[in-house]
This record gives structure tokens, C-alpha cells and sequence, in this order.
């Protein structure tokens, strides 16, 4: 039930694992293992739990006897066998396939309290509900059970800081002037320079400017800079993501469909497009939410701080919400291209389809901002 996963793969996984598709716990503990807060507010109470890899996992041909029932995807736990050596390979987990909590608690539990690896795995289980691993849905999701780890387990992933940094040095440019007092040719590399410690350290002396113009201090401030690098990241992820989305649309309409009555054609056309619908809708509420960030961060970069002030400090609540909907949309667009990567014809049979069609359907009526439309169109 248990497998071994390779060279390959955990070092893919270490090199290019976004934060969204992988929460590497292996990593936190690297960095972090020997801080007071890592040792006193874990993740997971198992030791070896607390230095897994948890990946969102499309489920392979192959693996589909494993479980009980037919899944599309599922949550994947790595226990590696060194955290240093990650080419070494791990022992891995697929949730809910046979046994899957056994074969768990015999890899990972040790002489641990059996109380306290059931809380650990109520919170595996918890994770594999989340459509990614996005740390700020996330750390909401957390606080809403009462789960309150170090804020270590939040950061976003290497990978992903990577991309980031262009777009995030752009996007705070406004600021240099007003914050730093400064211009011309140095404002470009001051931007690149603050934008690398906004992502990775907001707590360094470099952004003291920042934090005295933002009038934020202590607890309020470092709340602050998570919420904004949220924002950052959602509106950085949609910009990356919309050209896919864009492509994901057509390839969907013109899927082929074999072995279908009338009756179920009929039935598909109809799934089909409330799809699309909810997709759109809910990039729709998406974007809403990334304006009300626009227009506050307009007024700070106007000499207005305080509306920004505020809106950071409400925006956890926004998290949920955006999340999902961007997680759950993610989710059916990375299915789909991992289903037909070649981008050419698609082509389902009966069964497939009115699998996959009514798994998208389902997932996306667990939207936060869905459910909010359709409350009020009612």
C-alpha cells in the first residue's frame, strides 16, 4: 500500500513545487527545526508527519485500484527518509486509498500517544479537503478549527518567490518614493531589493520606512505584510493564470463525448455549461475582490495610508473565499492539462465523462462566492 518515491521525483518536487500543489514540511523543518517557535507550535504532533510532503495528486491509471471508490485526485504524503537528502527517496502515502490511515500510523507514528495521531490525522484529513495548499487559506482554515502553528509553515514556496519577484518589485514601485524618499535609476534596484524582503523577511530593518508609513506596529504589522503579500500572490496567480484559463475554455466546449444515449448528451451539454458559468463567475468574484485591493493600494500610493491600513487588516477574512474559488478553478484546469497534455482533442468516453463533468460541477458548488451569488439571486 505504501510506496517508495524516487530520485526523480522528490527532487522535482524540491526544485520547482509551487506552494499552491506542495506544503514541503521537510523544508520548514531545514529552516526552522531548531527556532523556539517551530518547537513549541507544531504543525503535527508526529515528528515524521511534521517533516512530510503533502501534494496535491492527480490520480494516475495505475492507481486507481487502490481505492474503494473512483477518485480523480487526492492528497499525497511523502515521509521522506531524509530531509537533508531528499534524493533518497520517502515512503508515500495516497489518503483514502485501502488502509491508508494504518499504513500511516504505522509509518509515521511511532511510540506517539494514539490520542494525539488521531487529532494529527483529523488535520491530514482537513488538508486533503482544501483545494491547494495556498498558505493564506490555509492559515485561515487552520484558525477557523483552533489549529494555530508557527507562522513558519506559511511561507511560500522557493518556486514560486522566483516568479514572483518581478511582478512584486513592480508592483510596490509606487511606493518607493513615498516610503523611501528617493528616485531615479536607484528606485528600480531599492524596488527589487524591498520586494525580496517583503516575500522572504517582512520583519527586517530595511522595511522600517515601510512600516512607518503603512502606521502599523507590532502584532498589527506583521498581520499586515501577510495579508498583503496574500493579495500580492493572488493577484500575481491570476495574472499567470488567465492566458491558461483563456486556452482551458474552448478545449472544454469541444470535448468529445463516445458512448453517449441522447438522453446523457443532452444531460452532459447542459453540465457542461454550468461549468463554465460557475468558472466564470467565480473568476468574476475573484477579480472583485483584487479591485477592492487595487483601489486601497491606489490611496496609499497617493500619501493615503489608511485606508490601505485598514483594508490589510480586515483581509483574512477575504482569504477563504478567494482561495477556494481560485484553488477549486485551478484545480479543473490543471486536471484537464494533465488529462489531454498535448492541448489537441479531447476525447471521453460515457463513464469519464460523467465522472469528471460531475466532480467539477461538485467542486465548484463548494465555493464560498458561488454560494454567496446564489443566496443572493434567491
Amino acid at each position: 500500500m505504501s510506496k517508495t518515491d524516487g530520485r526523480r521525483d522528490l527532487s522535482l518536487i524540491r526544485a520547482s513545487g509551487s506552494t499552491a500543489r506542495v506544503l514541503n514540511l521537510a523544508a520548514v523543518f531545514e529552516r526552522f527545526g531548531e527556532t523556539e517557535e517551530y518547537v513549541t507550535k507544531p504543525l503535527f504532533r508526529s515528528k515524521q508527519l511534521n517533516r512530510a510532503l503533502i501534494i496535491k495528486h492527480a490520480v494516475r491509471k495505475s492507481e486507481r485500484d487502490l481505492f474503494e471508490l473512483p477518485l480523480r485526485s487526492t492528497t499525497k504524503i511523502i515521509l521522506p527518509y531524509s530531509t537533508k537528502e531528499l534524493e533518497l527517496g520517502g515512503v508515500s502515502v495516497l489518503v483514502r486509498e485501502r488502509r491508508w490511515e494504518k499504513v500511516l500510523r504505522q509509518a509515521a507514528n511511532g511510540d506517539q500517544d494514539p490520542v494525539a495521531f488521531e487529532a494529527d490525522l483529523e488535520l491530514v484529513r482537513m488538508l486533503s479537503s482544501l483545494p491547494s495548499f495556498d498558505p493564506f487559506l490555509m492559515r485561515e482554515r487552520l484558525r477557523h478549527a483552533g489549529v494555530e502553528p508557527a507562522r513558519c509553515y506559511f511561507d511560500l514556496a522557493e518556486a514560486d518567490i522566483s516568479r514572483m519577484r518581478a511582478f512584486v518589485s513592480k508592483e510596490i514601485s509606487q511606493l518607493i518614493d513615498l516610503a523611501f524618499a528617493t528616485g531615479g535609476r536607484g528606485s528600480g534596484d531599492l524596488s527589487s531589493r524591498l520586494a525580496e524582503k517583503l516575500m522572504t523577511d517582512e520583519s527586517a530593518k530595511s522595511l522600517d520606512p515601510l512600516r512607518q508609513t503603512l502606521r502599523l506596529s507590532g502584532e498589527d504589522y506583521v498581520e499586515g505584510v501577510f495579508a498583503w503579500k496574500g493579495f500580492l500572490y493572488y493577484k500575481w496567480l491570476m495574472a499567470e493564470f488567465r492566458p491558461q484559463l483563456a486556452s482551458f475554455k474552448p478545449q472544454f466546449e469541444a470535448c468529445r463525448v463516445t458512448g453517449v444515449t441522447t438522453e446523457e448528451r443532452r444531460e452532459l451539454a447542459i453540465i457542461r455549461q454550468t461549468i463554465l458559468k460557475m468558472m466564470e463567475s467565480a473568476t468574476a468574484r475573484v477579480e472583485e475582490s483584487l479591485l477592492e485591493y487595487g483601489a486601497a493600494f491606489a490611496a496609499l500610493a497617493g500619501g493615503d495610508a489608511s485606508a490601505f491600513r485598514n483594508f490589510l487588516l480586515k483581509a483574512p477574512s477575504l482569504f477563504i473565499p478567494i482561495g477556494e474559488a481560485v484553488g477549486v478553478i485551478r484545480h479543473i484546469e490543471s486536471f484537464w492539462r494533465f488529462r489531454f497534455p498535448n492541448g489537441g482533442m479531447s476525447l471521453l468516453d460515457a463513464d469519464e465523462a460523467m465522472e469528471v463533468f460531475h466532480d467539477f460541477e461538485m467542486s465548484l458548488s463548494g465555493v464560498e462566492l458561488l454560494r454567496e451569488n446564489a443566496s443572493a439571486a434567491a
